[in-house]
C-alpha cells in the first residue's frame, strides 16, 4: 500500500484506521526509509491477519516499535523479512508478548538490523509451528546476547541457513545446547562469518540427523580452533558440505 514511499515520515493520520477485516498486510510500509515513528499503529485491531512478511522491510528509520506490544497476531502464519534491513533498531521488547504461536515462516525477520544487540525480548515466544528460520538473524553484527533464545522449542523447525550469518559480535552460542533440531535439512552458512565465535561446546548433542545442507555452516569463524565437539555428529544424508 505504502511499498517504496521513501519520504513518507508521519502518519499519525492512520491511527484510527479500522483494518479489523484485513488478512494481508504484507510489505504494506517496506521501503519506507523515513519512517521512524509506528507507534501510532499502536491500536490497529489486526487479529484477522495471517500475512506480516516485509511488513516493515527497509524501515531503516525505526528505532522503537514499543507501540506494536498490544498487536494481536495469533492468527498470523507468516513473519518473514517482517523487519528486514530496520538498520536502526534497537530495541525490540516491544515484541515480548507477541502471540506468534500459529508462526511457520520466521525466514529473514530481523535480517540486517544491524543495530540489534539484545533479543531477550523473545524468550517466551512460541514457535513450536515454525518452519523456516533461515537468515532470522542474517547481518546483525552487534548481536553479542541470545540468552533468550535458549528454550526456543523448534522441533519443527527445517531451514536453518544463515540464521546467524555475519553475527560478527556473537562469541557464545553454548545457550542453544537443548535446541531439538531433529526435523533440520539446512544448516548451510548457519554462524559462517561469526568471526569472534571461538566456543561450540554447547553444540555437540545437536540432532542434525536429517540434515543435507551444511556447506559454509562455520565459514569465516577465524576465532574457532576446536571442534572435536561435533565429532559425534550423525552426517549421513549431508550431500553438501
Amino acid at each position: 500500500m505504502f511499498y517504496g514511499c521513501s519520504s513518507l515520515s508521519d502518519i499519525y493520520e492512520l491511527q484510527n484506521w479500522n483494518v479489523s477485516n484485513g488478512n494481508d498486510f504484507s510489505g504494506m510500509f517496506s521501503g519506507c526509509s523515513s519512517l521512524s515513528d509506528i507507534n501510532r499503529l499502536q491500536n490497529w485491531n489486526v487479529s484477522n491477519g495471517n500475512d506480516f512478511s516485509d511488513m516493515f522491510c527497509g524501515c531503516s528509520s525505526i528505532t522503537d516499535i514499543n507501540g506494536l506490544k498490544n498487536l494481536d497476531l495469533s492468527n498470523g502464519n507468516n513473519f518473514s523479512s517482517m523487519f528486514c534491513g530496520c538498520s536502526s533498531l534497537s530495541n525490540i521488547n516491544g515484541l515480548q508478548n507477541w502471540n506468534v504461536a500459529n508462526g511457520n515462516d520466521f525466514s529473514k525477520m530481523f535480517n540486517g538490523c544491524s543495530s540489534l544487540s539484545n533479543i531477550n525480548a523473545l524468550q517466551n515466544w512460541d514457535l513450536s509451528n515454525g518452519n523456516y528460520f533461515s537468515c532470522m538473524f542474517y547481518r546483525c553484527s552487534l548481536l553479542s546476547d541470545i540468552k533468550g533464545l535458549q528454550n526456543w522449542d523448534l522441533s519443527k523447525g527445517k531451514n536453518f541457513s544463515g540464521m546467524f550469518y555475519r553475527c560478527s559480535s556473537l562469541s557464545d552460542i553454548n545457550v542453544l545446547q537443548n535446541w531439538d533440531l531433529s526435523n533440520g535439512n539446512y544448516f548451510n552458512s548457519m554462524f559462517e562469518r561469526c568471526s569472534l565465535l571461538s566456543d561450540i561446546k554447547g553444540l555437540q548433542n545437536w540432532n542434525v540427523s536429517k540434515g543435507n545442507d551444511f556447506s559454509g555452516m562455520f565459514s569465516g569463524c577465524t576465532s574457532l580452533s576446536d571442534i572435536k565437539v561435533l565429532q559425534n555428529w550423525n552426517v549421513s544424508n549431508g550431500n553438501d558440505f
